[in-house]
């Protein structure tokens, strides 16, 4: 007995250790340039660089310590008695559904119809006038604005209102996703006032208001994360009556996580994995309805748009992060080869590169590589490039990292400020307008933004670095927990920030991590729910 403690006992200091280590590293690299200020010389300079690398490694080594020993001797004393909150289930799910989708339809209406519109919103809808679709955003969710868009057309014969009438669903859609997880903590017996509390963040959140009556691939896709997560959880802990609607929820879930975004595949896949790591033969189930899942959205993402004829997005795209390395070689003057040079020359100006390159942004890049036509090189010789990325690496190992902390670093350092919602509809000639119906509440809406943009307080609602911490925190308290079902909702969640990391096109765009957002009150409530209900 004392062996098998002594093992468990050095496996958490393990886990704590390996954050700590983590956690300082990435406070010491996120912070480079002020490393690298020039006004740090001579022997002072280096003194100072060394205290100062010293305070952040010593600052983020305790603090990540302290906050993982916190979690793990207060996890474990958080208990409650099981209430009784669902005796009426229907009205739970349909009362609190009604409620969020008064709030975001009364904004809508009054004051942002026909709903936000951005660049890529207005490129989806010009995507089903013209009838020439491609995958750059997927083509399943240009099909669902496609059906409500076509039948507010035929309905109402105005553009503004067929947007409006997708907007309506979007709005009702997210409420029933958000009223789900609500429904299900009611279930598994939870306290009044924690759910409460989730249901005040589903309604309140100025990112889920403005959000709801957007047009973005992003949205439906954290609704569906939600699905999934909150559908698994419900199976495990045998949530419900009827397991049927578990099932139902969790396959509708599962696709549309794998469809509505191009990252999705990828971490349905990731977790459909951890899951079998998890829960081996104990959900033989789940674990073939997973791989089912994966298999028909492959097809659906490749063979059935290659028959239907839908362009797939071109070969840089998917290389955001690589570009942005061996960019930012090239604008830094780092070393190159002729040989390498002249292989690039191929796609793309490098003689532009130094001037374009934006390191929060990968576009100005791409956008060199498309201007020159040849993306078809690329395809034709992976090997090639693969062997000049990798060289290219080894050279410049110093400015491969950089690239990649100043393309990343909004995903897993708290503090970045960029956009967050589009307010507005971008000049379109489609004719698709605004129309405030009240002044009034376009004020209190506004002033109410602002509120979460302004007061310092309230950003740290909306700082995505925070969150993606605070889920690994999560995980070590269910881990402590010995809560498996409350750590593999982390997972999903996880796996969107690590395909960012791998190829996000802008350092810290909050719509790309918006599932999170949509997951964390159902995240925070499992690691600390009890076993079956």
């Amino acid at each position: 007995m004392m062996l098998a403690t002594n093992k468990k006992i050095s496996s958490r200091e393990d886990v704590i250790r390996i954050a700590k280590l983590y956690f300082s590293r990435w406070r010491i690299e996120d912070n480079y340039p002020l490393l690298a200020d020039s006004k740090y010389t001579g022997n002072q300079g280096r003194v100072i660089r060394i205290v100062y690398i010293a305070a952040l490694f010593s600052g983020g080594y305790f603090a990540m310590g302290n906050i993982l020993w916190f979690a793990a001797e207060k996890a474990r004393g958080i208990g409650w008695a099981a209430q009784k909150n669902a005796r009426r289930p229907g009205v739970i799910f349909i009362g609190s559904m009604a409620a969020v989708s008064a709030v975001n339809l009364v904004y809508l209406f009054l004051a942002k119809y026909p709903g936000n519109l951005t660049a890529d919103s207005l490129w989806q809808i010009e995507q089903i006038v013209s009838g020439n679709y491609s995958n750059h955003h997927p083509y399943y969710h240009t099909l669902v604005i496609r059906l409500f868009y076509t039948v507010g057309l035929e309905l109402f014969g105005d553009i503004n209102a067929a947007v409006a009438l997708y907007q309506l669903f979007q709005i009702l859609f997210m409420a029933g996703c958000f009223s789900f997880v609500v429904l299900t903590l009611c279930q598994a017996g939870f306290p009044k006032k924690p759910v409460a509390l989730v249901f005040v963040w589903y309604a309140a959140m100025p990112f889920h208001i403005m959000y709801s009556f957007t047009i973005w691939k992003d949205i439906m896709f954290g609704g569906m994360v939600v699905l999934f997560a909150v559908s698994v959880f419900r199976i495990l802990k045998e949530i419900g009556r009827y397991s049927l609607v578990n099932y139902l929820t969790l396959v509708a879930g599962g696709v549309g996580t794998c469809l509505f975004r191009s990252n999705g595949w990828f971490v349905f896949a990731l977790s459909a994995v951890c899951f079998g790591c998890l829960f081996r033969k104990k959900e033989r189930k789940l674990i073939v309805l997973f791989c089912g899942i994966l298999a028909v959205t492959f097809l659906l993402k490749h063979a059935a748009l290659a028959w239907l004829g839908v362009v797939q997005p071109d070969t840089i795209e998917a290389l955001s992060v690589p570009a942005q390395q061996i960019a930012r070689v090239i604008a830094d003057g780092g070393r190159v080869s002729d040989e390498q040079l002249d292989l690039l020359e191929k796609v793309v100006d490098v003689g532009a590169v130094k001037e374009k390159y934006n390191p929060r942004i990968s576009d100005p890049v791409k956008n060199l590589v498309r201007a020159k036509g040849n993306q078809g090189c690329l395809s034709d010789n992976k090997g090639a490039y693969l062997k000049l990325y990798m060289d290219m690496g080894l050279a410049n190992p110093v400015e491969y990292a950089k690239a990649w902390i100043d393309q990343t670093k909004g995903y897993w350092n708290a503090g970045y400020f960029y956009w967050r919602w589009a307010d507005g509809i971008q000049e379109n000639q489609l004719g698709i307008s605004r129309t405030v119906r009240s002044v009034p509440v376009e004020k209190v809406l506004n002033k109410y933004l602002w509120l979460f943009s302004s007061v310092a307080p309230l950003q740290i609602f909306m700082c995505i670095g925070f969150y993606v911490w605070g889920i690994g925190v999560l995980g070590y308290i269910c881990m402590v927990r010995k809560n498996r079902e409350g750590f593999f909702l982390c997972i999903p969640n996880l796996a969107v920030i690590f395909s960012l990391l791998i190829a996000t096109p802008v350092y810290s765009e909050f719509r790309y991590a918006y599932a999170i957002f949509c997951c964390m009150p159902l995240l925070i409530c499992a690691a600390f729910a009890k076993g079956k209900s």
